[in-house]
């Protein structure tokens, strides 16, 4: 999805969803991706130590904004934002109601005086030229305290590695642009950008592939995506291990409550 900076990369990803912005927000229509998506984000969430009952979200790089669907009930407000017009055209259509809205926004500018709970970022950093400026800009819009939770590919698996080199020979909607974060380099950024309660976390060994290839016979692919998806809780916990295999990671970081 597209994402902050005014780059050449920046660019040419905002062009791109805006082009393939119809086939990429029916991933989140069909059955089988819907699971894993979903699963995604749920997991994502599961990092964070501590959180409002009803945070304030804001999610940057919001793509077709289905993250508000999912956690419909569990956040007071939440605001996308992503540089696609034609994905925020999706987002508001299908997801924008009282409490959750969708602008075609870069989040270096935004200032609108709220400041949130949690910063989330699904498959952003990694398109960056520079993802340091945007953990310091996702922490300068958390309240003290709050969290930044992002979820990144990474490059431990060789196999995963070849399997995304393959995509993107073959597929015209995946970006060229993008690469892999690995444990250390999340780590050494999220230190960077002063954020502190640091946690990196593997994510997705089975079920990956569902939320980012539509799959065909949906009869067949959701339920198994589904059962990927449970198997994944229970293989992503001995985390050492899991890191090596694993999709994505999931870094969460806090902005320091005394932090004013």
């Amino acid at each position: 999805m597209a994402h902050e900076g005014a780059s050449p990369n920046a660019a040419r990803d905002r062009e791109l969803f805006d082009a393939i912005a119809d086939r990429y927000a029916r991933k989140d229509l069909l059955p089988a991706s819907r699971a894993a998506r979903r699963e995604r984000l749920l997991r994502t969430l599961a990092a964070i130590p501590e959180l409002p009952e009803r945070p304030a979200v804001l999610e940057i790089g919001c793509g077709a904004g289905y993250a508000a669907d999912y956690l419909a009930g569990r956040y007071r407000s939440y605001l996308g934002i992503d540089h696609s017009r034609r994905l925020i055209e999706h987002a508001r259509r299908r997801h924008a109601n009282g409490v959750a809205r969708f602008e075609v926004a870069d989040a270096a500018s935004l200032d609108d005086g709220q400041r949130y709970d949690l910063v989330l970022m699904i498959g952003v950093l990694h398109h960056l030229e520079d993802p340091l400026a945007a953990l310091r800009t996702a922490r300068r819009l958390l309240r003290p305290g709050g969290y930044v939770a992002a979820n990144e590919p990474q490059p431990a698996n060789p196999v995963v590695q070849l399997a995304r080199a393959l995509r993107k020979r073959i597929d015209s909607t995946y970006s060229e642009d993008q690469c892999t974060l690995s444990c250390r380099q999340l780590r050494s950024l999220y230190e960077a950008a002063a954020l502190e309660q640091i946690r990196i976390v593997p994510q997705g060994l089975l079920s990956t592939p569902f939320a980012e290839v539509p799959a065909p016979a949906q009869w067949l692919s959701a339920p198994v995506s589904r059962l990927a998806c449970r198997a994944d809780r229970v293989l992503e916990r001995p985390a050492a291990l899991a890191r090596r295999l694993s999709w994505n990671l999931v870094a969460v970081g806090r902005r320091p409550p005394g932090d004013r």
